[in-house]
């Protein structure tokens, strides 16, 4: 029973419509949540794209330790996966610091969002719109959830 519930909230978060070209804070956090489902342990990147009609780019490390790129289509569908073996280390954030940059972003009046990327230095940034249809981009360190640069396009 307890497999047949997760099965089914798994299909319920996959078919969830992702936004097109940017999300809101939810469809965000429904990626994130594709991306866990998926295997992704360490995410380095979630992207909206803007040049297909609601397709979410997802990149970051599996627990085996391979690179993964996953396109997911509006309906929770996977149009690409690209998987790399990297000799580096992997750096990124686990789905509940995404989460936790994510709200924190939304605090800072972040309504929608574009992108969202960690640097291997420890950088954070978060691309979007503010409530006005203003360009909003916000710079965290891996650190702190208190931003180092908030910078709007009026």
């Amino acid at each position: 029973m307890k497999t047949l519930t997760a099965l089914g909230l798994i299909a319920g978060i996959a078919a969830t419509p992702l936004a097109m070209a940017d999300a809101r804070l939810d469809d965000a956090k429904n990626a994130v949540a594709l991306g866990t489902d998926y295997g992704i342990v360490e995410f380095r990147s979630i992207e909206f794209d803007d040049d297909y009609w609601g397709e979410t780019e997802i990149e970051g490390w599996l627990e085996n330790g391979w690179y993964v790129e996953v396109e997911i289509d509006s309906n929770g569908n996977i149009d690409r996966e690209k998987r790399t073996r990297f000799e580096r280390e992997s750096y990124g954030l686990s789905a509940d610091a995404v989460l936790n940059y994510l709200d924190a972003a939304s605090r800072e009046g972040m309504v929608r969002f574009d992108e969202f990327e960690v640097s291997s230095r420890g950088f954070i940034s978060i691309e979007g719109d503010d409530d006005r249809d203003e360009e909003l981009d916000i710079d965290f360190r891996d650190d702190s959830l208190e931003p180092v640069r908030i910078e709007r396009d009026d």
